[in-house]
């Protein structure tokens, strides 16, 4: 019934309704129907995007269909070159739906397609680059001739490749970015209208790049739940990629190899290696640490065809001379790639640059900042470390001033958390004393990350402090200030949020830990069994007094940790809230009451299934399900503990390892 009521309403449209819904049929009726239409019809538009019938089968990789018509001769020259409202003959659109046989039929019947161009002089071979049709872009660079023409905006097909990051072929053989630039090596140094190259366009792509990504143990705090991202990131680390990246080699020494393209050979692996890794968990880290392998040989394979000299410009400083006696202007005026990377904290791509260019070390932005100013502005620690212990002229680096009359300490005022590396980009310049985090705390009132935010603020202004020169401790910018007054200028929002968060979050632990100290305190005073009224002694202690010995001593552990994180959360309630306050003492009373108050829990249910095992000594089977209940409550304690406190380790960590620091530097 269903299917003849379909049928006849499928008769009753209009010829253009049917091509539209034939369009992704093979059969002998739709193929007799498209024979009609394009006799009768021709290659009018059926939708409102201007799309023909041939620009339908394209989309949908009706090959058939569409061989029958050309050998028919329904298709003419005419009607093959047809564009839609966007520009597109059908060959754009097979090309950006990666229809192989679509594409191939077309440029065999009409090769001029691959030239022609849509509304922003795109191609079809730059649209397979856009859209990583890595298959499509084979078939096309045979028959074009000319695969250097640019788009509209000045974008070449390296560009397109790379702004899709689309890095590798889907059949893993061979990258795409790298069989272009191979292939064309002369589009390394093309700009765009905007002057990006493709070594800027990849620095424009943290998300591209391991450091930036969720897979790294040093930086636990870029995933919701902290417990998986340490699971990933172990993962990674130790998964191998089936991916080896092999130059080519001539078959004889005095000839050189026709085909410079750098291919991607895949390893073989055990059958179970493969099932593991077509689960979606093992599979997605896989393919990250593959794609992360390949656009770090992309980068720089494209930094050893970048010419440096391009960035160093002596034209492009201002010969006006600021108040504190140095350009006014120290920019280049093209985008600098270090630059980029250093203000994104792309530690793989700072590290190749300065290790093959070390003068592009003196690059500075628009602002007068040099890479040490960017990574203190923008509290990239990993990569402040990495400069640090790597510049031969860091301390001139640390001594300079930007065109406002910051230095480096300054910089390290602005409000933002050094411990996540991919931190939020802000443009100090325009905003300098404003206070940036405002209405985000706000929103987040009662949250630790906020106390966690202050204490990283305060640590890290001591750690640049510590490596600057002393005289510049007090030297005021153009606004008059200082960089301690900047400092606390900045955080005075930002410190009443913490202490109201320090103080709502401890507020309620202080209920939990009196709770947890009620019960353990009266459970201690009715033992499961009573007490001897003549000895006074548990009624159990004779009969078994092992476990009757490990349940006193769980109930005694739970009520001396409750009673110390109590000890501790009051602690901070009476704290000052000063600003030295938030860099040792409070982080450290936060995770002694965090503890606590873990263990605390964990041992009131231990001493739960301890005390039920005592009074009504349960079968083998329920004892096991106790021990079960008991491993199940520390696991599920362990994973909340690790979440909630592995920032403010990592915090205590660093801090710790700052203060040994600069006392053997002292010494």
């Amino acid at each position: 019934m269903s299917s003849s009521c379909s049928a006849t309403v499928f008769n009753n449209l209009r010829p253009r309704s049917k091509a539209y819904q034939f369009a992704s049929e093979n059969t002998a009726k739709s193929l007799e129907f498209f024979c009609n239409f394009t006799r009768d019809e021709g290659a009018v538009p059926i939708d409102q995007r201007g799309d023909t019938v041939l620009h339908l089968l394209a989309i949908k990789g009706n090959v058939d269909a569409l061989r029958n018509l050309i050998q028919a001769d329904h298709f003419l020259d005419e009607m093959l070159l047809r564009k839609n409202a966007n520009g597109n003959t059908a060959l754009h659109e097979a090309a950006m739906s990666g229809q192989k046989d679509v594409t191939e039929t077309l440029v065999r019947k009409k090769p001029d397609l691959v030239s022609e161009r849509n509304s922003l002089n795109e191609t079809p071979l730059y649209l397979a680059a856009a859209f990583g049709k890595s298959e499509v872009f084979t078939i096309l660079e045979i028959y074009s001739s000319n695969c250097r023409i640019r788009r509209h905006d000045g974008s070449t097909i390296l560009h397109a490749a790379i702004e899709g990051e689309h890095y590798s072929w889907a059949t893993g053989l061979l990258g795409l970015a790298i069989h272009i630039l191979e292939s064309y090596p002369d589009l390394a140094d093309k700009h765009d209208e905007k002057g990006m190259t493709a070594l800027n366009l990849l620095a424009s792509k943290p998300s591209s790049f391991k450091s930036m990504s969720s897979y790294v143990l040093k930086d636990l705090s870029r995933t919701p739940f902290v417990p998986l991202q340490m699971l990933e990131a172990v993962v990674y680390k130790f998964i191998k990629t089936s991916t080896v990246l092999k130059s080519p080699v001539a078959d004889n020494v005095e000839d050189p190899p026709t085909d410079n393209r750098v291919g991607i050979s895949m390893v073989e692996r055990p059958f179970f290696i493969r099932v593991i890794l077509g689960y979606w968990f093992f599979g997605k880290i896989y393919h990250a640490k593959q794609e992360h392998e390949v656009v770090e040989k992309l980068a720089n394979k494209l930094i050893e065809k970048e010419y440096w000299s391009h960035y160093i410009d002596c034209e492009s400083i201002d010969p006006e001379v600021s108040s504190f006696g140095i350009p006014s202007m120290k920019k280049n005026k093209v985008n600098d790639p270090l630059i980029q990377a250093a203000t994104f904290g792309i530690l793989e791509l700072v590290t190749a640059i300065l290790e093959k260019n070390p003068e592009a070390a003196d690059s500075f932005d628009e602002n007068g900042r040099n890479i040490l100013h960017i990574a203190v502005e923008q509290k990239h620690r990993f990569l402040y470390e990495y400069l640090m212990s790597s510049l031969a002229y860091k301390d001139r680096m640390l001594a300079d001033i930007d065109n406002r009359g910051n230095t480096i300490l300054h910089l390290a005022s602005c409000v933002e958390n050094p411990a996540t590396s991919n931190s939020r980009i802000i443009d100090v310049a325009s905003q300098w004393r404003v206070d940036y985090h405002v209405g985000t705390i706000r929103t987040k009132r009662g949250s630790v990350e906020v106390v966690n935010q202050m204490s990283w603020d305060v640590l890290w202004f001591k750690r640049v402090k510590h490596d600057i020169y002393p005289h510049l401790w007090h030297l005021r910018n153009m606004d008059g200030m200082t960089a301690e007054e900047l400092f606390e200028e900045n955080r005075s929002s930002l410190r009443e949020e913490a202490e109201k968060a320090a103080k709502h979050v401890s507020a309620n632990l202080i209920f939990v830990a009196i709770l947890i100290g009620t019960v353990n305190f009266a459970a201690l005073f009715t033992v499961p069994g009573g007490f001897n009224q003549n000895t006074g002694d548990p009624m159990l202690l004779s009969g078994h007094p092992q476990e009757m010995q490990l349940f006193m001593i769980y109930i005694g552990l739970a009520l001396f940790f409750a009673f110390l994180s109590l000890t501790n959360l009051v602690l901070i309630q009476v704290s000052r809230f000063d600003t030295n306050d938030f860099h040792i003492a409070i982080p450290v009373k936060s995770i002694i009451s965090s503890v606590t108050i873990m263990y605390s829990t964990g041992l009131s249910a231990t001493a739960y299934c301890q005390g039920y095992i005592l009074e009504s000594r349960p079968g083998t089977f329920i004892a096991t399900f106790m021990i079960l209940y008991m491993v199940f409550v520390w696991y599920v304690l362990a994973l909340v503990m690790v979440d909630t406190t592995v920032s403010t380790f990592d915090y205590m960590y660093y801090a710790i390892f700052n203060l040994l620091a600069y006392k053997s530097s002292d010494i």
